[in-house]
C-alpha cells in the first residue's frame, strides 16, 4: 500500500506541544499527583499516558477532602474561565497556565469587544471547554453553533463575532454572512487557528489523491472532527483514535491511503496506523528469482508545529 501522510499538519500543534511539555515537566518535578483543570487535550490515548505519569483531572472529591495546599494544577490547553483560576488560588494551589496562546488572544479580544459596547458572539460548540472559557471572560457573550441559529437572533446596535479556534472556516464564513444582517454596526474578529486552517486545506488536497483517508485523533477533538468532515467529501474516511480500530477488509482493493492526524494526536499513534495499512494489498512475493521489490511510499514530514 502506498501511504501519503499529511506533510506538515499532522500531530501535535504548537499549543498542544506547549501544554504537553508543561504537564510532563510538572510530573517530573513533583513527588505527588499533578492535577488538571479538565482534559488537558482532547485525545484519550495521550491522556492515559499522562495518567501513568501521575497527571490527572482534579475531582470534586479532591476539592472537598484533599489537602491541595501547594499542589500543582495545570489549566488545560483549551483555557478556563477566571473563576477556575481564582478557585485554584483560593485552594492554595500552584497554578500553571497551559492555555494555548492563540486561545488566550481570542479571550482578550472578547473582553475588548464587550468593553467597546458590542454584543459578543462566539461561534463554537456549547459543550466545548474553549468556547465556554471564552464566554466566561464576558458578561453578556453567547455561544452560537450554526448560521441557522444566528438567523433567530434579534437586531443589535453593535454586534461582533469571534470563533472557537478549531472550527471549520467555511462554517464560520456562513455565520458571518448572517450576522452582517443582524446589527447596525458589525465587527468580524473571528480567528480560526492557523494550524487548523492549514490542516484543513492540506486535508482537502490529500483526500483528492487517495482511495481512502485515515484520520487519527480523539473522538471529542473538534479539529480532528473537522478534518474528517473535509476528507469524507472526497473519499471514504476512517476516524480512529488508535490503529486497533482499523480493519484490513475496509481497504480491500485500495492502492493509496492518506494518513492525517488531529492537533493532539501522538506520533506513536500516527506511526501505528501507518504500520497497519502499509503491508496491505501488497503483490505476492516470489520464493525464487529476482523480482522487483515493491516500495512503500511514505511522505512523512514534521508532526505539527
Amino acid at each position: 500500500m502506498e501511504i501519503i501522510r499529511a506533510k506538515t499538519y499532522a500531530g501535535f500543534c504548537g499549543g498542544v506541544k506547549r501544554a504537553w511539555n508543561r504537564a510532563v515537566k510538572a510530573a517530573d518535578q513533583s513527588d505527588g499527583t499533578v492535577y488538571l483543570s479538565g482534559k488537558l487535550i482532547h485525545n484519550s490515548p495521550a491522556m492515559n499516558e499522562l495518567s501513568r505519569l501521575g497527571v490527572r483531572a482534579l475531582s470534586d472529591d479532591d476539592i472537598e477532602h484533599g489537602d491541595l495546599q501547594g499542589k500543582t494544577i495545570l489549566m488545560r490547553a483549551h483555557g478556563e474561565g477566571p473563576k477556575a483560576f481564582d478557585k485554584a488560588k483560593l485552594l492554595g494551589m500552584n497554578v500553571i497556565d497551559a492555555t494555548c496562546p492563540i486561545v488566550t488572544a481570542v479571550q482578550k479580544i472578547a473582553v475588548q469587544l464587550e468593553q467597546e459596547g458590542y454584543q459578543v458572539i462566539v461561534f463554537g460548540h456549547r459543550t466545548h471547554p474553549e468556547a465556554r472559557a471564552t464566554v466566561a471572560y464576558t458578561e453578556r457573550g453567547m455561544i452560537i453553533e450554526t448560521a441557522e441559529e444566528a438567523r433567530d437572533l434579534p437586531h443589535y446596535d453593535k454586534l461582533a463575532s469571534i470563533a472557537q479556534t478549531t472550527m471549520l472556516q467555511a462554517d464560520y464564513l456562513e455565520l458571518v454572512e448572517v450576522l452582517k444582517t443582524k446589527a447596525d454596526q458589525y465587527e468580524d474578529r473571528g480567528r480560526i487557528c492557523g494550524w487548523t486552517l492549514h490542516a484543513q486545506d492540506e486535508a482537502v488536497e490529500l483526500a483528492k489523491q487517495v482511495d481512502a483517508c485515515i484520520v487519527v485523533g480523539g473522538r471529542d477533538s473538534s479539529n480532528t472532527i473537522q478534518l474528517v468532515r473535509v476528507c469524507e467529501r472526497h473519499c471514504p474516511t476512517f476516524h480512529v483514535e488508535t490503529a486497533d480500530e482499523l480493519r484490513a477488509e475496509d481497504f480491500a482493493g485500495m492502492r493509496r491511503v492518506g494518513i492525517l492526524a488531529g492537533a493532539s494526536t501522538r506520533e506513536v499513534d500516527i506511526r501505528a496506523a501507518i504500520d497497519f495499512v502499509a503491508p496491505l494489498n501488497e503483490p505476492p512475493s516470489f520464493s525464487r528469482g529476482t523480482g522487483a521489490e515493491h516500495t512503500v511510499g511514505v511522505l512523512a514530514g514534521a508532526a505539527g508545529l
